[in-house]
């Protein structure tokens, strides 16, 4: 009987173990990420560091927990406005001013994720897992990990916002030319100063758990057509302005010969050979009877 008994408790134990054995399925959070369990009635509440985590057995239903991982470090946005962006066709210039000039540029975003050692810290990452739209992550454990991309919590909660109070800021400004002064004025209210406020200003209005570092503006241009546009002008008032020299030139010469001079000259590069010489014709123009026709070169 208590031989019984005694083979009947070593089976006991040997089951117990092996069963815990079993149950336990465990998964990696790298050094460089958190996690975070899924379980299907919702997250448990724990930030987990990194080691093994046992994420449990599925169900026969296929139900079981879920390891979300998260990185620990920084991340940054780069938000272009130009023309055409990689992803369409549309216009995503700014305007300026009231002449709403088109311009370009660029804005990069660094954001820091919470401090998950403090209880405010950890609220927030949790608010990061209810936020976020995990994938299936690429490393091991299949598809019970997935990995929480930290960008993806900025593009789907606040990038609509972030690039309407850019876009106000620039229309906000005189000139293309007033947006440059701001800029050189950057670390004492200048341009990438009012981008960081107002970015900061939408995080906290949407309450996102995402931390604003620095915003730097760069690559700040002129649309080509506003420049060519500008230059034509510029050529145009410097063309008007060589016509009026060289007119008051020709009238201060009462022979006349300042002007005969002149149309020679400009007949010249009119007429030009395919071979690169110039040949000169002679018409009834004033005072042309005094002179002899040039030879071809």
């Amino acid at each position: 009987m208590k031989l019984l008994k005694s083979i009947l408790y070593a089976l006991g134990v040997m089951l117990f173990m092996t069963t815990g054995v079993i149950a336990a399925e465990l998964r990696a959070v790298p050094p460089n990420m958190i996690g975070l369990m899924l379980t299907p009635t919702g997250f448990d509440g724990q930030i987990y560091q990194a080691g093994q985590v046992d994420i449990g057995r599925e169900s026969w239903g296929g139900y079981g927990n879920k390891l979300i991982l998260l990185q620990r470090s920084g991340f940054d946005i780069k938000e272009q406005f130009i023309q055409e962006s990689p992803n369409d066709s549309e216009d995503h210039r700014c305007t300026v001013g009231p002449n709403r000039e088109p311009m370009t540029l660029d804005v990069r975003l660094l954001f820091a994720l919470p401090d998950y050692n403090t209880e405010q810290g950890q609220q927030a990452i949790l608010r990061m897992g209810l936020l976020g739209n995990p994938e299936p992550y690429a490393g091991a454990g299949g598809d019970r990990v997935m990995l929480l991309d930290a960008a993806s919590i900025y593009m789907q909660q606040v990038r609509l916002q972030v690039r309407g109070k850019i876009r106000d800021i620039c229309l906000g400004y005189e000139s293309v030319e007033a947006v440059y002064q701001a800029a050189e004025n950057n670390g004492n209210g200048g341009f990438s100063d009012q981008v960081k406020a107002e970015v900061a200003t939408v995080l906290a209005e949407n309450n996102s758990p995402l931390l604003l570092v620095d915003a730097v503006v760069s690559n700040i241009k002129e649309d080509p057509t506003v420049v060519q546009a500008t230059a034509s002008l510029m050529a145009a008032e410097k063309l008007v302005e060589a016509m009026a020299t060289i007119d008051d030139f020709i009238s201060e010469d009462p022979t006349g010969r300042r002007e005969l001079i002149f149309k020679l000259m400009v007949m010249q590069g009119i007429v030009t050979n395919n071979d690169g010489t110039n040949t000169m014709f002679m018409t009834d123009i004033a005072g042309a009877g005094n002179f002899v026709p040039l030879p071809v070169q």
